[in-house]
């Protein structure tokens, strides 16, 4: 059965922990919607290279999970502009 739809977003504050506090957040996500563990290792490492490639490091970040109509958008910004976005069919 599909998830509801929903929308989750959390500002993350730069600091030492910033990597794995995304990590964990996006893994608990996922568990969340039920994707399968090889999914979810999959769209973390995805995410993780995508944003260390497109932010600025030591400036906050906001990370919104949305899903709706059977998929599962991840966008990550920084003051306002999109740092990385992607989506994923819902499980």
């Amino acid at each position: 059965m599909a998830a509801a739809d929903f929308t989750f977003t959390l500002h993350l504050f730069e600091g030492v922990r910033f990597d794995e506090m995304l990590s964990d957040l996006t893994r608990t996500v996922l568990r969340h919607v039920e994707y399968p563990k090889s999914s979810i290792a999959a769209i973390a490492a995805e995410l993780r290279a995508g944003v260390a490639a497109g932010r600025t490091r030591g400036a906050n970040c906001d990370v919104e999970f949305r899903a709706h109509g059977g998929e599962l958008e991840i966008v990550v910004s920084q003051g306002g502009q999109r740092v990385y976005r992607t989506s994923h069919r819902l499980p």
